[in-house]
């Protein structure tokens, strides 16, 4: 009612109706804005998990970085193709850029890879096992969960078979009988 009755006023130009709806239209980005925003209190837990493949040490770390760039490659694109009048207005009024995914903080070839990300840290970290392959040790945030396992799906892996004596069933080298964790991959030593 309010809306028509300001509609069919002689006094309304094209102007006028811009500063009528500019606040509405504030509102509604700000509301899709933060409808993409985690929720308050709904933290995401970080997760490390380790996994043994059959490739040596500098094979598995040039995976790592080829599938990183094509991460990034793919978060880039999708950025690019999102932005727009809205994302523009964000800008605007405080959201500003968004962050860039997958950024590589810090590597020691071929032993950690390190990366930023607006999810949290992201790290890859690889030892040698002795007569070949590698394990490797990731952490990251719980919602990357897919991506790693799309990546991991992607490699030889292979499952260590229960120790025999004092040997870690993840990365295959030998530990001291008073060792409940594996010095080398972290893993909890299981004993029979």
């Amino acid at each position: 009612m309010f809306i028509e009755a300001l509609v069919n006023q002689d006094w309304l130009s094209g102007i006028d109706i811009f500063w009528i709806i500019l606040p509405l239209l504030c509102c509604v980005i700000l509301a899709q804005s933060r409808s993409k925003e985690p929720k308050r209190g709904t933290a995401l837990e970080t997760v490390s998990e380790s996994w043994y493949t059959i490739q040596d040490i500098e094979t598995m770390f040039k995976s790592i970085e080829t599938t990183v760039a094509e991460w990034r490659k793919e978060s880039d694109e999708k950025r690019e193709t999102s932005e727009g009048v809205p994302s523009g207005l964000k800008g605007v009024f405080g959201r500003g850029k968004p962050e860039d995914r997958f950024v590589v903080m810090e590597t020691i070839p071929p032993r950690l890879y390190v990366m930023s990300d607006p999810t949290g840290p992201i790290y890859f970290e690889l030892t040698e096992v002795v007569g070949g392959g590698t394990v490797v040790k990731t952490t990251f945030n719980s919602n990357l969960r897919t991506r790693m396992a799309k990546f991991k799906a992607g490699l030889p892996l292979k499952i260590p078979a229960a120790p025999i004596g004092n040997i870690c069933s993840v990365c295959g080298k030998s530990v001291l009988p008073e060792f409940s964790l594996c010095p080398y991959c972290g893993e909890k030593i299981i004993k029979e």
